[in-house]
């Protein structure tokens, strides 16, 4: 399933998996294996994870790394290989209004905005974008 670290210095684990759809499920897997034990019910998490990492996968086109911190709170950390454009930053400040029912796409962002207690966006040194969240 990747490259999967030991816990770092800030006390995450993390893993690495290619730019392809099944690895939404493994990051999915990945963080469900690591906050079980912290969280009673870690189902917004691990929806919140897999919104974000189908992101990297449909729009970045990039390997992606996931690191989940135990905290309190509990933090995800989703890092991609492409630069944050403007728009984008401005969708992860401001949010994102939930899209018309009838629409087939574009509540990933405004679900996790509405399930977390904080979303951000960071640029990662080296090169691309960590987008996180906290619960």
């Amino acid at each position: 399933m990747g490259n999967v670290g030991d816990v770092d210095a800030r006390g995450a684990r993390s893993v690495t998996l290619p730019a392809e759809l099944r690895s939404v499920a493994k990051a999915r897997h990945f963080v469900a294996e690591t906050v079980t034990s912290w969280l009673d019910d870690p189902s917004d998490v691990l929806l919140m994870t897999s919104e974000l990492v189908a992101n990297v996968v449909r729009h970045a086109e990039t390997e992606v790394a996931v690191s989940v911190r135990r905290g309190p709170p509990v933090r995800v950390e989703v890092h991609d290989g492409v630069a944050a454009t403007e728009a984008f930053r401005e969708l992860i400040g401001v949010g994102v209004a939930m899209p018309d029912p009838s629409s087939p796409g574009g509540r990933g962002l405004a679900l996790v905005r509405a399930l977390s207690s904080r979303i951000g966006l960071d640029d990662d040194p080296g090169g691309g974008k960590v987008v996180w969240f906290e619960c």
